[in-house]
């Protein structure tokens, strides 16, 4: 599952999109459909072949896969029993998570376009929707034709997902739903060894970084990195808790009254940075921030270097053991086969987490996702797309479900009294195989929205997992951008230059840049679209309230 960010309007989310990319070639409004809820005549959306009838349907996938782990599609039992079950035959192309929308992109600017193509930002779903890249499925998508994926996505939800009024993709939040999930993480043994608790506050969290400089001059207190899912990223999440505790988050969108405006123009932004600044300009922030990438990070974070960092929910457990392990390492405890036991039904051991920072006023903002953030949409270049929206509709009965997201029941998991049990040592954490020498990709392969949540999945948790997962979905400040749903030509063109101007502003004054570039950055960013967004943004909000 990928890391879900700051929700789709936020055009950086964690990050700032790179380059504006155009699509060529995607197909014309007569092509597969492409605007029509019935293919036209001849093309064999509307009359699939005997052949292909008869035997699996070939199902081009675009697969983000960690890399750095070992995989290997042909023997993933897994994949096998949903193809085997589905009728298909699954051609995955794995691209490393962090290049998945770079690659993306070049493929949907060539014909090689994956016959179902995740899109993870909505200002990209609306601009490939409108250049005809994807099938428009409005008349397909129905109670009759497709129930099941009805009872995934209400009505009012492909409502909010319409580009220009028809629907392109199926909407798809998938694990628990939507929500914030980062939370502030901390070595609990450093602060114990200063002699602090947990912060509430920001001026808690600030003295108590200040305390941890002092006392372990080798720890750096707080950590950032730049780059996730491929993209440049800054301070979105590195910086979240201090953002949020001035009353902002950067790419927001906001609306009071008809009125919208946006968090990177605030005067408390001013504010968040030249507080940042004083804390880099004394050390509590890594210098390295605005270059290292997270597996960087995570080296700085294993060795024992860092203190507290902001971490997605799902992450801290495998942080956790790493650390542990570091530490035996160091003390010649560790075993003579370097492994630890799984560690997941385990209280946290080396880490603290836990949620906002409030403000000098007590309040805080965490940046939370729209009710989806991503868009399954089936490829205007696919040579068959009512049997590809019939795959997807079947995966998503309850017991298709079940297999796409958990396995295979027996083996990866099994019902005890209506509650799920999952084999977390099935698989060999190194090699990542079954005994037999298996992958077993659950989560994997999946055509779900999951809008409803993924079946059983927070009783699937393990103890630091389902710990962590609590203290980022429980966050009492989520806030959601304004933008979602809202049309803006303008937001589509100018966001990508927009936030990179931003970013690059932003960093230079928390390196110590005169804070007098915010006051040219909030000029420059009416007067190069800004303004118009904004325009655009309260004439869409208008039209859909019925104003």
């Amino acid at each position: 599952m990928l890391k879900q960010r700051k929700g789709w309007s936020y055009g950086a989310i964690s990050a700032v999109l790179i380059g504006a990319l155009a699509v060529t070639g995607c197909g014309k409004s007569n092509e597969a459909g492409g605007n029509s809820g019935t293919p036209p005549e001849g093309n064999s959306a509307s009359k699939p072949s005997a052949q292909a009838e008869a035997g699996p349907y070939e199902l081009k996938w675009l697969k983000a896969q960690d890399i750095s782990l070992p995989y290997d599609a042909s023997k993933d039992v897994v994949k096998q029993a949903i193809e085997k079950k589905l009728n298909i035959k699954i051609v995955p192309e794995l691209v490393d998570v962090q290049q998945y929308k770079t690659k993306l992109n070049l493929k949907m600017s060539s014909s090689d376009i994956p016959d179902v193509a995740r899109i993870d930002f909505a200002d990209d779903f609306q601009k490939y929707a409108q250049q005809g890249a994807f099938v428009d499925l409005t008349g397909l998508i129905n109670e009759k034709d497709t129930p099941n994926i009805m009872k995934e996505v209400a009505p009012e939800i492909f409502e909010q997902a319409k580009v220009n009024g028809k629907i392109y993709g199926i909407p798809y939040q998938g694990g628990p739903g939507a929500g914030y999930r980062w939370n502030l993480v901390m070595r609990k043994d450093y602060m114990e060894s200063v002699g602090a608790g947990v912060p509430k506050t920001l001026e808690e969290y600030y003295n108590l970084l200040k305390k941890i400089k002092a006392e372990k001059p080798e720890v750096i207190p707080l950590g950032g990195y730049t780059a996730q899912i491929g993209e440049t990223k800054y301070a979105n999440n590195s910086f979240d808790n201090v953002f949020g505790a001035f009353g902002v988050t950067p790419g927001f969108f906001t609306e009071k009254d008809g009125k919208f405006s946006n968090y990177d123009i605030d005067p408390k932004m001013r504010e968040a940075l030249l507080f940042l600044q004083k804390m880099y300009a004394e050390g509590l922030i890594d210098k390295e921030f605005a270059t290292i990438k997270e597996e960087q990070l995570r080296a700085k974070l294993y060795s024992g270097k860092l203190f507290s960092w902001m971490g997605w929910w799902s992450t801290a457990n495998d942080y956790d053991t790493q650390i542990e392990t570091s530490e035996l390492m160091k003390s010649g405890k560790l075993a003579s086969d370097g492994k630890l036991p799984n560690q997941a039904e385990e209280p946290f051991k080396y880490l603290k987490l836990t949620g906002s920072l409030l403000g000098a006023d007590g309040t805080a903002v965490a940046p939370s996702g729209a009710p989806f953030s991503q868009m399954n949409a089936i490829s205007a270049k696919t040579k068959d797309p009512k049997k590809v929206l019939s795959i997807i509709e079947e995966s998503l009965s309850p017991e298709n479900q079940m297999l796409t997201v958990w396995g295979i029941e027996g083996e990866d998991y099994k019902l005890e009294n209506g509650k799920l049990k999952v084999d977390t040592n099935l698989v060999d954490p190194k090699t990542q195989q079954d005994k037999n020498g298996n992958f077993r990709g659950t989560q994997s392969y999946l055509f779900a929205p999951g809008l409803n949540g993924w079946p059983h999945y927070l009783e699937s948790l393990p103890l630091r997992y389902s710990e962590a997962l609590d203290v980022a979905i429980s966050n009492p400040h989520q806030i959601t951008d304004a933008s979602n749903y809202l049309e803006s030509p303008t937001k589509i063109a100018k966001m990508v230059e927009l936030n990179t101007m931003r970013d690059s502003v932003f960093t230079q004054i928390i390196m110590g840049g005169d804070i007098k570039k915010f006051d040219d950055f909030v000029e420059k960013w009416n007067s190069q679209g800004g303004s118009q967004i904004l325009k655009e943004l309260e004439e869409s909000f208008k039209k859909k309230s019925g104003k």
